[in-house]
């Protein structure tokens, strides 16, 4: 059978196993393991099925994955989420929306120590969705700016998802992680901006603003003070690989070890810690599942050719690059409302990345576009796992309402989009390239 045709069918296969509701890591591994039987003699096949799941994996840029997880389930024990909202609370929440506002702010800071999208939103529904309850808001607005608010991890440094795009691509770590940090300041403040409007056009949705009064600036410094373990950590880590004194995987292993620090000074430090290597060590394990699975799919479409005839094919098109590139943005924006960001960025990578270095289009660049558009699907259904996170902290809360709370925040994601296709530098100038 000729190898394009196997490479279709396999391709066929995988979306007809996803759409079915197996396991996504089952799904690509099967499809791939088919592949390699119906293109390879046993022998061969029966050998890299034997060696290929270590030898894929065993590589020593791959501690950065656990050792983040580490620190961010750390940070989580050590309550900086609750400090860095109280922080932003003090200072923003005498305005209008102040406290969905001050939410984004505490987003944004928690994203920078924990790297997670789904931790980002389970943790601040924890710490912010009673005081907004209890200040009347409405719950399209509360569970909107959380699940909003909780996109932030999958973008601000360290990112999971930026650390697989980067495996899977062999882009530099360092450089997405310095690529992305203007873009995530950058979505926090217009978060930010995007609550005071709608708060001020419809003040009903912040529901008891009367008497919030400011607090006083003593209070303010002092809510900065407590929060300055989540400066710290995030400084030390984003700090030494900016300024080229350690690599991505030694900066990850000294924030582990300063979050971990953090987490011996709090009470129960000691089941707390248990608890965070359990969860570390069930974390890395999923994810290496997929990294294997979307490994073998991606050897068997490459050995089919597949990803090189369609490459070759989509650049010899009529079209303009721009219109090709839009096309794949599309494709993105659907696959974010699946599927899993990890999973979306495992599954296409190997069709997706020659076509883009084909184009010509920077892959740092392009890395902080696919960020963009899986923090999308953390939004938009069916899937929107951030929503039915937030949905999980509030049972009484309508899920129609919630998702209805981040049509504001989807469309702002738009434009951010759009934004950094028409000015690629807002991600790129501070890598330098």
């Amino acid at each position: 059978m000729d190898p394009t045709l196997i490479g279709t069918l396999l391709v066929s296969m995988m979306l007809v196993l996803l759409l079915s509701g197996i396991p996504i890591a089952v799904a690509l591994a099967t499809t791939g393991i088919t592949g390699i039987i119906a293109m390879r003699p046993w022998g061969a096949v029966e050998y890299l099925l034997a060696n290929f799941p270590y030898s894929y994996t065993a590589t020593f840029s791959f501690i950065v994955l656990p050792l983040f997880l580490f620190m961010g389930y750390m940070a989580f024990s050590a309550n900086l989420s609750r400090y860095a909202f109280e922080a932003g609370q003090r200072w923003l929440g005498h305005i209008p929306g102040g406290l969905a506002i001050a939410t984004v702010f505490a987003c944004a800071a928690f994203s920078a120590v924990c790297g997670s999208s789904v931790a980002t939103a389970s943790t601040m529904a924890r710490v912010a969705l009673p005081e907004m309850r209890l200040r009347g808001y409405k719950h399209s607005l509360a569970g909107g700016c959380i699940a909003a608010g909780g996109t932030l991890g999958v973008l601000i440094p360290p990112s999971g998802v930026l650390v697989i795009y980067s495996f899977i691509t062999e882009v530099s770590l360092v450089k997405l992680f310095i690529a992305a940090i203007l873009p995530g300041i950058m979505t926090a403040v217009i978060y930010m901006i995007c609550i005071y409007v709608m708060v001020k056009i419809k003040p009903e949705l912040a529901g008891m603003q009367e008497g919030v009064v400011k607090a006083p600036w003593r209070e303010r410094f002092v809510s900065l003070g407590r929060a300055w373990e989540v400066m710290l950590l995030f400084s030390v880590v984003m700090g030494s690989i900016y300024l080229g004194i350690a690599t991505a995987t030694e900066a990850a292993a000294i924030g582990a070890l300063l979050a971990l620090v953090m987490v011996l000074r709090r009470p129960n430090a000691w089941e707390n810690l248990k608890a965070g290597l359990w969860e570390t060590g069930a974390g890395t394990s999923s994810i290496f599942f997929l990294i294997v699975g979307a490994g073998l799919f991606s050897l068997a479409l490459n050995m089919s050719q597949l990803p090189a005839l369609v490459a070759d094919s989509i650049v010899h098109f009529d079209l303009p690059p721009v219109a090709i590139f839009a096309l794949i943005i599309v494709i993105y924006l659907v696959l974010g409302a699946l599927v899993d960001g990890i999973s979306m960025i495992l599954i296409t990578m190997p069709i997706v990345f020659p076509i883009i270095l084909e184009l010509g289009y920077d892959p740092i660049w392009f890395g902080i576009i696919v960020v963009k558009a899986v923090e999308l699907g953390c939004i938009t259904p069916p899937v929107g796992l951030n929503v039915f996170v937030v949905k999980s902290s509030v049972p009484d809360a309508p899920l129609g309402e919630i998702f209805k709370g981040c049509i504001p925040f989807v469309l702002m994601e738009i434009l951010i989009i759009v934004l950094l296709i028409a000015f690629p530098q807002i991600a790129l100038v501070l890598v330098g390239d």
